[in-house]
């Protein structure tokens, strides 16, 4: 065993340490001295003695005497002594995205009111609350009508893993069946496989107003127009009197029209 880079003339406690050369883990009692010569370096022999705690095992060289000097650990491989079992590799821990809002707003055109088909605007937004970067959770939304689904649509999760104490929204267009009032369920499903496990339930609605109002209007419009042909064919009453000017007396019921006679009267 060799050594260099000391202080000349410094006494070295030279002895064979486990675990890395941590305190109490030196084979003290076989230990050997060694002293720096005009160079700095030692030559001598170190009987190999199991230290008290497994390898890894370094040569441990420090002062006690002399110059001072720091302590030096250099590894050494022994076969045949105790080691400690290999550290298990570092695993990475993931993250996982929470569900933490949920909206669905309507998001129809005006056609919808005359009962053409619908959607609906949902909004979710998610955080990763700790651990490592949170992967795609998998996310389905489902939609119901009367507790049977109608449709079944994944969402796709955009921008790659989420950061610890990051957020994210996804914003999807779901489209609504047109036709009579209905009522929907939206529900937000999170899982791995295309079933997974619904953590959320919005509603939606189909409201074709229109389709009530139209026959009201024209009701109202036919009500209108025979209203104003029955004004058409009603008796105009007569004008009335002018001021100053008498008006002409009725004649009589079965009155007629009599010529007078004229009387001549010729010369007697």
């Amino acid at each position: 065993m060799t050594g260099s880079g000391f202080p000349i003339g410094a006494q070295l406690q030279v002895e064979i340490c486990g675990t890395g050369g941590s305190s109490n883990s030196c084979a003290i009692a076989a230990a050997v001295d060694a002293t720096a010569d005009v160079h700095g370096g030692f030559h001598q022999s170190l009987p190999v003695v199991e230290p008290p705690t497994p390898c890894p095992c370094t040569v441990h060289a420090a002062s006690y005497a002399g110059t001072a000097a720091g302590p030096v650990d250099t590894p050494i491989s022994i076969p045949g002594l105790r080691y400690l079992p290999p550290a298990a590799p570092a695993v990475a821990v993931a993250g996982t995205a929470q569900l933490t809002d949920a909206t669905a707003v309507p998001d129809s055109p005006f056609l919808t009111q005359l009962g053409a088909d619908g959607s609906a605007r949902v909004t979710l937004t998610f955080a990763d609350l700790g651990g490592g970067p949170a992967p795609d959770p998998g996310v389905t939304l489902t939609l119901s009508r009367g507790g049977a689904q109608v449709g079944r649509y994944p969402v796709v999760w955009t921008g790659g893993a989420l950061a610890p104490g990051g957020r994210r929204s996804l914003v999807y267009e779901l489209s609504l069946p047109g036709g009579w009032f209905r009522d929907y369920e939206i529900g937000v499903a999170l899982g791995p496989t295309a079933e997974g496990v619904t953590v959320r339930t919005l509603s939606a609605a189909v409201r074709p107003w229109g389709e009530v109002l139209a026959p009201l209007v024209l009701f109202c419009g036919l009500g209108c127009l025979f209203g104003a042909r029955r004004r058409g064919t009603a008796v105009p009453e007569p004008f009335p009197a002018s001021p100053g000017i008498p008006s002409p007396a009725p004649e009589p019921e079965n009155a007629t029209a009599e010529t007078p006679e004229t009387v001549e009267n010729g010369p007697s």
